[in-house]
């Protein structure tokens, strides 16, 4: 699909995963709520330690209530109360008269009145909070301030010893949420564990599953279309079964009688064209014969004695000379034959035109039963085989030159004797046949074929390896390799012929059904399709590249099977 088409394609989706977005939606919540809670508990912690703090300086302020008495029984003066141990944050407090003249102080209040002139009530300052109480005295006033300071210490330490706890449970909260999301998801991580095995090679329906009814939904609905889709493949691999016996049926027989109708023309022609014998032409009377069939006149001498009757008996001899004509052997043709002849020519001529579209015919119905086949996916199995029989029999099926000194396959397998690959080893045999048809069809009729098989940590796989890399044409097979450390020591079979190199628009089609390359070669454009679809099936990385690596054209196609070990 062009990337302008309004569809969007898998690739462009933001992956994203469920249960990081239930931590996050679940987590987000809880720590708004936080939020919201330390808000409230700050606001409500500083009401109370402010509530607390006013009441203190009002208990404060009673218990001076003798300080008046002293201070009237003395007199009035400037006092000032000098105790031990007065600090910054500590209270401070005033005995005044109605003016505003300070009569008692301590020795951390201010020499001026807090409040002038004073009057009952909480007052805030730049440094103290007063609070303003008349004295059991007329006249007198008693004042006691206490540092902003240290309320506002006081207020913090509060406020923070009532939130931290709060703040302190929120990475416990984070990993209670995180595992009881994971919980929740195992069913559905179970679920889809089962659901991807499923494939063209398993149909079978997904098990009872402790799941969540959210999720039975699901599993049934998969299962109803797993068995649809088993029936609709079945019914697929019954048309392909059948499809291949009706078609290669008919059509064989079909080639059989035009190739036996061109046989008995061969024969015929060949009889019309001969020469007849010599006592069949004498049998016929000259003038049934044509004009060109009669040799042209001659002359003879010949000897002869005779007898007669007469008066008298005597004996003689005597010589003549004669004309006459004589049946040579036929050299030319009527125009009655030489018409049959053009017309077995012309049927014969015909006869192999339709032999030859028989037989593409009979190429193409192939090529669709074995695409239908791959596209299906069913019947792969993944068995364990040595890939290099493989190959050598399919070479030596399609590489079958007169002069078997030069063969076009050029196979260099290096130190390999066997390579045991795991799949299905029909299934690879039709690849290989694909592949090696169609670098052997798109090539000119002398130029080799090249296919290279060794281990990606050899040392030939390595030398591959870097050519591809330094090119950067194989970018999807390098990064399989990288990607999946099982492929270390995969299979790399790599073909490549000569050809024009082809445009990455063309190239990157190449292996949709019916695309050809723009070669004039006969082929049906199946193919390099067949070839990535059985691959596909089987796991097995295929990339192509025109021009080759390191070269300035030709083409070559890159197949990376995994390795048995074991």
């Amino acid at each position: 699909m062009p990337p302008s088409s309004a569809a969007t394609t898998p690739a462009s989706v933001r992956q994203w995963r469920l249960s990081t977005r239930l931590v996050r939606g679940v987590i987000g919540v809880v720590i708004g709520c936080l939020a919201i809670v330390v808000l409230l508990t700050g606001a409500f912690t500083k009401f109370e330690i402010t509530e607390r703090l006013d009441d203190s300086l009002q208990e404060v302020a009673e218990r001076l209530q003798f300080a008046v008495l002293v201070l009237n029984q003395q007199g009035s003066g400037h006092d000032v109360a000098h105790l031990s141990n007065i600090m910054p944050t500590s209270l401070a407090y005033q005995i005044t008269d109605a003016q505003g003249h300070v009569l008692l102080r301590s020795s951390n209040a201010p020499e001026s009145g807090f409040v002038t002139p004073p009057q009952a009530g909480f007052f805030m300052q730049h440094r103290f909070r007063v609070y303003v109480t008349p004295a059991a005295q007329p006249d007198r006033f008693i004042m006691v301030g206490e540092p902003r300071v240290h309320r506002a210490q006081a207020t913090h330490h509060a406020i923070l010893i009532a939130v931290l706890p709060i703040l302190g449970a929120i990475p416990c909260i984070w990993l209670l949420v995180v595992w009881i999301v994971r919980r929740s998801l195992r069913p559905l991580v179970r679920l889809q564990g089962e659901i991807r095995e499923r494939g063209g090679g398993n149909l079978n329906p997904v098990p009872q599953l402790d799941l969540p009814v959210e999720l039975s939904t699901i599993q049934a609905a998969v299962n109803l279309l797993l068995e649809r889709l088993h029936k609709a493949l079945a019914a697929e691999r019954a048309f392909a079964g059948n499809a291949a016996h009706e078609l290669r049926n008919p059509i064989a027989a079909l080639l059989a009688q035009a190739q036996m109708l061109r046989g008995q023309l061969a024969r015929q022609a060949s009889t019309a064209t001969l020469p007849l014998p010599v006592n069949t032409m004498a049998k016929i009377a000259p003038a049934t014969l044509p004009a060109d069939a009669l040799s042209p006149a001659g002359t003879g001498t010949g000897t002869g004695t005779g007898t007669g009757t007469g008066t008298g008996t005597g004996t003689g001899t005597g010589t003549g000379t004669g004309t006459g004509t004589g049946v040579m052997p036929q050299t030319a043709l009527s125009a009655s034959e030489k018409a049959e002849q053009t017309a077995v020519e012309d049927a014969t001529y015909r006869l192999d035109a339709m032999i030859s579209q028989i037989q593409r015919l009979s190429r193409i119905v192939e090529k669709l039963l074995q695409l239908s086949r791959a596209v299906a996916g069913t019947g792969f199995r993944r068995d364990k085989f040595d890939l290099l029989p493989v190959l050598h029999v399919m070479a030596d099926e399609l590489d079958r030159p007169q002069n078997s000194n030069n063969p076009r396959l050029m196979l260099e397998t290096g130190c390999c004797t066997h390579l045991s690959v795991r799949g299905d080893m029909d299934a690879t045999g039709i690849l290989l046949r694909n592949v090696l048809e169609n670098a052997l069809r798109h090539s000119p009729p002398d130029s080799p074929v090249r296919v290279s098989l060794a281990l990606a940590d050899s040392p030939m796989g390595k030398d591959i390896i870097s050519r591809t890399q330094a090119q950067g044409a194989t970018g999807s097979c390098l990064a399989t390799l990288r990607q999946q450390p099982e492929m270390a020591n995969a299979v790399i079979l790599t073909v490549e012929n000569a050809s024009p190199a082809l445009p990455d628009a063309t190239l990157s089609k190449l292996t949709d059904p019916f695309v050809r390359g723009g070669s004039q070669a006969e082929g049906s454009g199946l193919g390099l399709a067949i070839a990535r679809t059985i691959a596909r099936h089987m796991n097995v990385p295929m990339q192509l590249a025109s021009p080759i690596p390191g070269q300035k054209d030709g083409f070559m196609v890159q197949l990376i099977f995994p390795q048995d070990a074991a």
